[in-house]
């Protein structure tokens, strides 16, 4: 007797991603620490060292949206009145 299953990898993949997830925050240990610590500290520094180009995408963005939607606000609430 043989059964083939076909599983898709996609399947497989979810799976094993959340099984290694739960296994990650079931066990608080000192490597889940030591992973934390590693890993806030990578994101520090690449938003340190990248700070002003992410400060001018930021102000950028913010500056897009206020043209976009508070000047509309604006005009139609100076036209009421």
């Amino acid at each position: 007797m043989k059964i083939t299953i076909e599983i898709p990898d996609e399947e497989i993949k979810d799976a094993v991603l959340n099984v290694v997830a739960q296994q990650y925050y079931k066990n608080y240990s000192t490597d889940r620490r030591n992973v934390d610590r590693v890993v806030s500290e990578c994101v520090r520094k690449v938003i340190y060292e990248d700070k002003e180009r992410i400060t001018d995408r930021i102000v950028s963005q913010a500056s897009s949206h206020l043209k976009n939607v508070a000047l509309k606000k604006m005009m139609e609430k100076m036209t009421e009145d």
